[in-house]
C-alpha cells in the first residue's frame, strides 16, 4: 500500500537517532537549560541571522499554537484567523480553553490578506465585542498554499499599524520555504512577524517545534507560560540534541522537505496528466484532488490517504508526501490508478 496520509508517519531521520545514541551516557540539566539546547538555539539564531530572538523548544504543533496565541493576551482579547485555519478546526477547542476567542474571517482561499483584515477589524468597535490583538496565519495553509513575501509583509504592516501581533504557525514552514512559489528564506522570517515557529514533527524529527519570539512584549514570562500550559519537557535536552544535530549541518533542516516537494510535484503533474482535477493549484507537499465515490473506492485498495471534504459532485482527497516518499511510490501509484 502506498502511504499519502500525512508527513509525520515515520519515526525520524536516522541521523537523529544516532545523535541521541551518542549522548546516552550523558547527564544533562532539565527543562531546556542544557548545553545542547543552548547550542541549538544559537545555531538556529545564526541561520535566522538574528541573535536577538528568544527560542523555546516544545513537544508539538498544538502546544506551539496554544502558546503562540496565548502569549501577550488578556482575557478580553481575541485572535483573528481564517475559517480554514488550523487552530479553528483541528485543535479540539484548545485555544478557546485558554479563555481566548478565535474571531473567524471568511476567505475565498485559505489565506488572509490585508484587505480582508481591514474589512473585518472594523466589526470590533462595539463596546461588547472582543478586542482583536493577534492575527494567526499558517504557512503553508491548510489547503497547502504558500504565502509570498509581499503577502506576509502586507499583513504584518497592517498588524503594526493597528496594534496587533502577527503569529505564524510554522508546522509546515519548511514545506513553504522549499516551494517554487516561495520568494524568501529562513533569514527573512524573524523580520516578517512577531512570533512564529519552525516545525520539526512534520520534517523528520521524532517530535518537537522551535518557537521563535522576536517581539520583546511577547518574551516576558514565556517560560512560565510553557510550564502552565503543560508544554515543558523535563528532558528538554532530547529536543535540544535533535535541533542541534539538524542545524549543525548546512541545509539539513530543509533537505527532506525538498524531497517531499519534488515527489508532490511529480504526483500533481501525473494526476493532471491522467485527467484528474486538482481542487487547488499545486503549491506544496499537500495535493488535493477532486474524486468520485468510485475513484475513492478504487484508490483505497492501493493507497492510504484522507478525505478532507465532500459535496454532491465529488469528494476531496488529500495526498501528502514526506521526506521518506520515494519516486517509486509516486510512479507506482500513478501507474496503478
Amino acid at each position: 500500500m502506498y502511504f499519502f496520509v500525512n508527513d509525520y508517519n515515520s519515526i525520524c531521520y536516522p541521523e537523529l537517532l544516532d545523535a541521541l545514541k551518542d549522548c546516552l551516557d550523558e547527564k544533562n540539566i532539565g527543562y531546556g537549560f542544557d548545553d545542547h539546547s543552548e547550542n541549538a538555539r544559537n545555531l538556529i539564531r545564526g541561520e535566522l541571522g538574528d541573535f536577538s530572538c528568544d527560542i523555546h523548544f516544545v513537544p508539538g504543533g498544538t502546544s506551539a499554537n496554544i502558546l503562540g496565541v496565548a502569549c501577550g493576551m488578556r482575557q478580553q482579547d481575541s485572535v483573528l484567523a481564517c475559517t480554514s485555519g488550523h487552530i479553528q478546526g483541528h485543535e479540539a477547542g484548545s485555544i478557546e480553553a485558554t479563555g481566548l476567542k478565535i474571531e473567524l474571517i471568511q476567505s475565498p482561499t485559505g489565506k488572509l490578506t490585508r484587505a480582508l483584515l481591514e474589512k473585518n477589524l472594523a466589526k470590533f468597535q462595539d463596546e461588547f465585542t472582543t478586542s482583536p490583538k493577534k492575527v494567526y496565519i499558517s504557512n503553508t495553509t491548510e489547503l497547502g498554499e504558500v504565502y509570498t513575501k509581499r503577502e506576509i509583509e502586507e499583513i504584518y504592516s497592517f498588524c503594526k499599524d493597528n496594534g496587533l501581533y502577527l503569529f505564524i504557525d510554522g508546522a509546515r514552514i519548511a514545506s513553504a520555504l522549499v516551494a517554487d512559489k516561495c520568494d524568501y528564506t529562513l533569514k527573512d522570517l524573524s523580520s516578517m512577524c512577531d512570533i512564529f515557529y519552525l516545525g520539526g514533527t512534520k520534517v523528520g524529527f521524532i517530535f518537537g517545534e522551535a518557537i521563535v519570539i522576536k517581539n520583546e512584549d511577547l518574551k516576558k514570562d514565556f517560560l512560565k507560560l510553557i510550564k502552565q500550559k503543560g508544554a515543558m519537557l523535563a528532558k528538554g535536552f532530547v529536543s535540544g540534541i535533535m535541533w542541534e544535530r539538524v542545524f549543525s549541518e548546512e541545509g539539513f533542516y530543509l533537505r527532506g522537505s525538498k524531497l517531499a516537494f519534488a515527489r508532490a510535484k511529480e504526483l500533481a503533474i501525473g494526476l493532471e496528466n491522467l485527467g484528474y482535477d486538482l481542487a487547488y493549484p499545486f503549491s506544496s507537499n499537500q495535493v488535493f484532488v477532486k474524486v468520485s465515490d468510485d475513484t475513492v473506492a478504487k484508490w483505497q485498495k492501493i493507497a492510504h490517504f484522507e478525505i478532507m471534504g465532500e459535496d454532491d459532485q465529488y469528494k476531496l482527497a488529500r495526498l501528502v508526501t514526506s521526506f521518506r516518499t520515494k519516486a517509486s511510490d509516486v510512479e507506482g501509484f500513478l501507474n496503478e490508478i
